[in-house]
């Protein structure tokens, strides 16, 4: 592939039917190209495109050569008003909130505190890819993910993660459940 054009539609194309941040090698394995450097040139220009034309969406680098296409924080009300069933329900909210702040967590407390329906919410946060869990005798051990962290642009650090949730809560309405997880996005 010679084009550059068309080079950058293919890496906006990935990155945008991704929900995830994709690692360079797969975008360049998925634009069928071994040039790091042409594939990082494309991924460099459209991060300008979306910067200076005042775009609703942003494209982040992340740590690990990892790219993500993502709406930018002031466009997320406007979109989330339009959108009638959210990404994950409030029970799955709930669950992910008390992992990431008592992380790490054995999976068999987290269905005690937060009942039976805990295993499947813990189902849902494994495909989704936003906890990790390690298996230890008869249980599993959980925590987030670094596309936890990368997705509420906190550092993958339980302490941090743990801070930021008290935070969160004495700035919410006397810590509201429903705010819990309302960390800044991205």
């Amino acid at each position: 592939m010679d084009d550059l054009g068309e080079l950058k539609a293919r890496v906006e194309a990935i990155l945008y039917a991704s929900a995830r941040p994709i690692h360079l090698r797969m975008i360049m394995k998925a634009c069928q190209t071994r040039s790091k450097k042409r594939v990082l040139k494309a991924i460099e220009e459209l991060k300008k495109d979306y910067e200076n034309n005042g775009r609703a969406l942003e494209l982040l680098a992340l740590p690990g050569d990892r790219y993500y296409l993502k709406l930018k924080r002031e466009y997320m009300e406007l979109v989330r008003r339009l959108i009638k069933k959210p990404v994950l329900s409030r029970g799955v909210m709930r669950t992910l909130s008390f992992i990431a702040y008592h992380q790490p967590v054995e999976q068999s407390k987290v269905a005690a505190m937060r009942g039976g329906a805990a295993y499947k919410h813990i189902k849902v946060l494994l495909e989704k890819g936003l906890i990790d869990a390690e298996k230890s005798g008869r249980t599993l051990v959980l925590r987030t993910s670094q596309l936890f962290a990368d997705l509420f642009g906190v550092e993958n650090n339980p302490t941090v993660i743990r801070r930021k949730i008290r935070a969160q809560l004495k700035s919410s309405d006397k810590g509201s459940e429903a705010n819990i997880i309302k960390f800044e996005e991205g």
